[in-house]
């Protein structure tokens, strides 16, 4: 293994990545800030029974390893929802909801391909009402058309409907979860050996015909209440048309597509649930939906809905779109020959204090190969203060020129004279 080998799936953000990324990052929290929601940073590692509780698989997803202190097992976090819902359970007690809180950071997932997930999410506790669903999927629009985004969608679905068709077709308990992931994967010959080997009549075989079609705009949804007589599904489907009345009348229902065919989300998703998809990136940017019932298993019963959406995916489409292009912050770079740290200092500081980023050379060196290294690292600038072979002068140089002025008599008055050289060119 070589010293500067890293563990698979994991990834270092060199500073062009690490400013676009933190620049999403930025965006994001600009829109969901005016919102109305506050931010939390979760602790990266936290007992593995705090996930465990929620979802027995996180146990095996998990990054773990022995807590010297008690010698319990603690885990790099694989989700982040279950730790706000602890947050909220374990820290706003006497406060009353809705809570409104937003989060930034990774997860961690010991699995193939990629084992860190950058994120940025979202979360509205306390409000069980339709009006709550709808408005996260509405940060959601407001936060990538934000970025400059149009073709994106959301694929809206509710676990109630499934959970509902599955009672109306008879689904035995043993079989739920093949049927359930033949439906996810778009397994038609699959379905159709499901079909067969459980002897279904023609008239539940016509019925999964009709459930692996709807999906698409909000007429589905009529189709769906047409075919599927269950309490469940009927509540399900009302409730989605109330969420897109909400959407449409936001002016968001061109992003909107309803896709009732599978069950989407973790286990602890209760209601309604929903996937982000662009036509640049083949796979889900986004995803989130309602869970009503995991704020309980820390002690205190609050529903919820929110989000979560993958950074690292956002990323790649901005930069397919070439709609994410910042430059390093690379404006000036100070060489000071007679190392005069005071008078180098006050300019640089007097010059940040005027908006321009500035580094100062403090490698021992030629200013000739000073010069060179501060154009090869991108700096626009290079000021040369108290040249040897100029005396009582400084020099403002470019790729493109180099100019000489004589020093102004106080460092104000340098500064002045060097942003008018910079103005200038």
């Amino acid at each position: 293994m070589k010293e500067t080998e890293i563990p698979q799936g994991f990834k270092t953000l060199l500073p062009k990545e690490a400013l676009e990324i933190g620049e999403i990052f930025r965006i994001f929290e600009k829109v969901i800030r005016q919102w109305g929601y506050l931010p939390v940073i979760p602790p990266t590692i936290e007992y593995l029974n705090t996930f465990k509780k929620i979802d027995e698989s996180f146990e095996e997803l998990s990054f773990k390893l022995v807590d010297k202190r008690t010698g319990r097992l603690i885990s790099v976090r694989p989700d982040f929802t279950p730790q706000i819902a602890r947050i909220v359970a374990s820290s706003f007690k006497s406060e009353a909801p809705p809570f409104r809180f937003y989060y930034k950071g990774s997860i961690f997932r010991d699995s193939k391909g990629d084992r860190e997930f950058p994120q940025f999410g979202v979360e509205l506790i306390g409000a069980d009402d339709i009006e709550a669903d709808a408005e996260v999927v509405s940060v959601i629009v407001n936060m990538l058309r934000e970025l400059g985004l149009k073709s994106f969608q959301i694929d809206i679905g509710h676990v109630g409907f499934i959970d509902g068709v599955i009672e109306e077709l008879n689904i035995p308990d043993e079989k739920k979860e093949k049927f359930i992931s033949l439906l996810s994967s778009k397994d038609l010959s699959g379905i159709e050996l499901f079909s067969e080997e459980n002897n279904f009549p023609i008239e539940i075989r016509t019925k999964i015909e009709v459930l692996l079609d709807l999906y698409g705009k909000a007429t589905i949804l009529n189709r769906a209440e047409k075919t599927f007589k269950n309490r469940k599904c009927i509540k399900a489907t009302e409730t989605l048309k109330k969420m897109f009345e909400i959407l449409k009348t936001y002016g968001f229902e061109e992003n909107i597509i309803f896709d009732l065919s599978e069950r989407r989300g973790m286990k602890y998703h209760s209601g309604i649930t929903f996937e982000i998809f662009h036509p640049m990136v083949g796979i889900s940017i986004g995803s989130g939906g309602r869970y009503d019932n995991l704020i309980k298993s820390f002690g205190r019963n609050l529903p919820a809905t929110g989000t979560s959406i993958r950074i690292d995916r956002i990323y790649e489409l901005l930069k397919k779109k070439a709609a994410l292009n910042i430059k390093l912050p690379r404006d000036i770079y100070i060489i000071d020959t007679n190392k005069e740290l005071k008078k180098a200092y006050e300019v640089a500081k007097t010059l940040r204090k005027k908006g321009f980023n500035v580094a100062r050379d403090i490698v021992k060196r030629p200013v000739e190969k000073s010069i060179e290294i501060a154009f090869n690292k991108g700096f626009q600038f290079a000021i040369v203060l108290n040249p040897r072979e100029h005396g009582n002068k400084f020099i403002v140089c470019s790729t493109k020129f180099r100019k000489i002025e004589k020093e102004g008599n106080s460092t104000e008055e340098t500064v002045n004279r060097i942003i008018e050289i910079l103005e200038e060119h």
